[in-house]
């Protein structure tokens, strides 16, 4: 029986979000023997990327592209994709109009595109709204949401409301060799709480307003917390408003892109996203793969992943005093054990990879089924494996 061929598509694989669970999810579908799993990056992606993050089993692909449109890369894809004749292809952020010619070639093939934020965030321009959903509209493309949150902004964006919501996931994580050193330099001596963010220095993510939280929660607290920020800088000037509102404060460290995210997350008291708008946080699943304890502004998916007090804590809103009242209730907290426990339960129910890889390929089935029929190839596949 020929392999089901499903092509993911993304503009790069650099240490973002939606790059991050893009690899998680491509390696958790090529287990399936009977798919054959293709993620391509438009973009050549350097050391720093998730390449190196990829299973042996996902054909990997680069078109090599620089910065700004190419029309070489665009003709590229499209020549590439006939050749290839997939199942399946399903785009993800800047990638999707890269798609628009071999749309319209191809008639056996199934698109999809996956809205990892609020809409108006991830699709702002007047144009490319209206290009996209046109595509959307006309069921030529299949719109994924992550979130409720991010159904409704879809819904309100585009005006329709025929979107598959498949929420986010992470494969458990695991600790490496470097924790114990880690756990010497910030927790030795156990005199503060250690806070961490993950999140690339942009205005959404509203580190300004926790950098300033964490310096007022010192002012007048007996216990100091440190918090570190790890995260790529997307923008420079932001990153040196935030330099200077820290400058010479011992507490806080800007820490840039990290890999071994998990050894940091098992030993930080509490994971601060302070974010304005959000889509589901690749970063606050890993918190909860670990158990590090969530204290998020209420936005986006994160109100839905965090029932208050039980998993995690939420901010009445994204106002400093709300935010430091949420923090403190963390840190202060009675049961934190109970909580840990609950938050890996939570993690394991609810945002591991095997979910959100089964609903994506339960999708893909269905709607393959209603094309070809019920016993179709991918539906016998797809049984073998899940049934």
């Amino acid at each position: 029986m020929p392999k089901i061929r499903i092509v993911q598509i993304i503009g790069n694989l650099s240490r973002g979000g939606a790059e991050r669970f893009v690899v998680d999810l491509c390696n958790e579908m090529a287990r399936n023997t009977r798919c054959e799993i293709y993620l391509v990056s438009l973009m050549d992606n350097g050391a720093e990327g998730f390449v190196k993050d990829l299973d042996a089993r996902v054909k990997y692909v680069s078109f090599r592209k620089k910065a700004g449109f190419s029309l070489k890369v665009f003709l590229k894809l499209t020549i590439w994709l006939r050749n290839l004749h997939p199942a399946v292809v399903h785009s993800h952020l800047n990638s999707s109009e890269y798609l628009f010619l071999y749309r319209l070639y191809s008639s056996r093939t199934l698109f999809f595109h996956t809205i990892h934020n609020v809409a108006r965030e991830e699709c702002p321009g007047f144009w490319l709204k209206n290009l996209r959903g046109i595509f959307y509209r006309f069921d030529k493309v299949k719109p994924v949401t992550i979130s409720e949150n991010g159904r409704e902004t879809y819904r309100t964006y585009y005006g329709l409301d025929n979107d598959i919501l498949i929420e986010n996931g992470r494969p458990s994580l695991k600790t490496t060799e470097h924790l114990g050193a880690l756990s010497d330099r910030y927790k030795k001596y156990g005199s503060n709480f250690l806070l961490l963010h993950i999140g690339r220095i942009s205005a959404e993510k509203n580190q300004e307003m926790l950098i300033k939280v964490v310096q007022k929660f010192n002012e007048t607290e007996e216990i100091k917390c440190k918090l570190l920020l790890i995260g790529e800088i997307q923008d420079r000037p932001l990153y040196m408003r935030l330099i200077k509102l820290a400058a010479g404060d011992p507490n806080i460290e800007f820490k840039g892109a990290q890999q071994h995210i998990a050894d940091y997350l098992s030993i930080a008291d509490a994971f601060c996203l302070s974010s304005f708008f959000e889509g589901m946080p690749i970063s606050l699943i890993e918190a909860m793969a670990v158990g590090c304890i969530p204290v998020c502004t209420p936005v986006g998916g994160m109100k839905e992943m965090i029932n208050d007090g039980l998993t995690g804590f939420l901010s009445e809103d994204t106002r400093m005093e709300s935010y430091e009242l949420a923090l403190k209730r963390a840190l202060y907290s009675h049961e934190k054990q109970a909580l840990k426990e609950r938050i890996i339960r939570h993690f394991e129910t609810h945002f591991h990879i095997e979910i959100s890889a089964r609903k994506h390929l339960k999708t893909y089935q269905q709607l393959l089924d209603q094309r070809e029929g019920p016993r179709s190839a991918f539906a016998l596949q797809y049984e073998s494996k899940f049934k």
